[in-house]
């Protein structure tokens, strides 16, 4: 990854659709596993907290979504 200034991190978090958020979003993603938000906030709180730089936390996703 780049080496930025003072520390700096760029990471990003992809959960498919949150569990918590579904009866309103389910037409839109038919098909798809959906992600408890608890495990959206694990991959967050590991991006913030964690040493990597330029890493995407897939939440929820698997070969079949």
């Amino acid at each position: 990854a780049i080496e930025l200034p003072r520390g700096i991190r760029i990471n990003a978090v992809s959960p498919t659709v949150i569990e918590e958020a579904l009866p309103s979003y389910a037409p839109f993603f038919r098909g798809v596993k959906a992600a408890p938000a608890a495990d959206a906030a694990l991959g967050y709180a590991k991006s913030v907290e964690g040493a990597q730089t330029g890493r995407i936390y897939r939440i929820g996703w698997t070969r079949d979504n």
